[in-house]
């Protein structure tokens, strides 16, 4: 009985490890959008809203369990600089990130992302404004795009453009 309970905690761990970002691993692709996310940390003291670009945020991760993970934890801020080369993700819709807390952000897949005044356009690259909204990529050398804009302006979704979320470095 021992040996079936140590093999069942066994499995429990190498699920929880290998599921510890969410990468589908089956999705109904007529129906739903794959989406993959990755838990991280507000480190910041204001809340990241739903639909926010964020951007990584090692340089202040302090981790308290050991200084050796200290500047590599996930933690993420909403995105300050234009196309900023630390762009991590989007917050997923209706799923706030409060100041200090943990929480999960799009890194790979369709999301509702908050609009710039200047929308990005449909079919081209995207990235951040210096306030965490989604405009047209400023591609130049060492910046991040964040993906592609599938719709801009939704309809029934002001404020928002759907964007593929893919976020890519740009070293030219």
């Amino acid at each position: 009985m021992k040996k079936i309970m140590l093999f069942v905690f066994a499995l429990l761990l190498i699920a929880g490890v290998c599921y510890a970002d969410h990468v589908p691993t089956a999705v109904d692709a007529k129906n739903e959008p794959a989406v993959w996310t990755a838990d991280v940390y507000n480190g910041s003291a204001t809340a990241i809203a739903s639909g926010t670009i964020a951007q990584w945020d090692f340089e202040t991760s302090d981790s308290v369990t050991s200084s050796d993970n200290d500047d590599m934890c996930p933690w993420v801020i909403t995105a300050d600089a234009s196309s900023d080369i630390w762009t991590a993700g989007v917050v997923p819709y209706g799923k706030d990130i409060a100041a200090y807390s943990p929480g999960a952000i799009i890194i790979r897949g369709p999301a509702y992302v908050l609009e710039h005044s200047t929308p990005p356009v449909v079919n081209n690259i995207c990235g951040s404004h210096t306030n965490g909204t989604v405009t047209t990529d400023a591609a130049s050398a060492n910046t991040t795009s964040l993906g592609i804009c599938i719709d801009a302006s939704p309809t029934g979704w002001t404020g928002y453009s759907i964007v593929y979320i893919d976020p890519t470095q740009e070293a030219d």
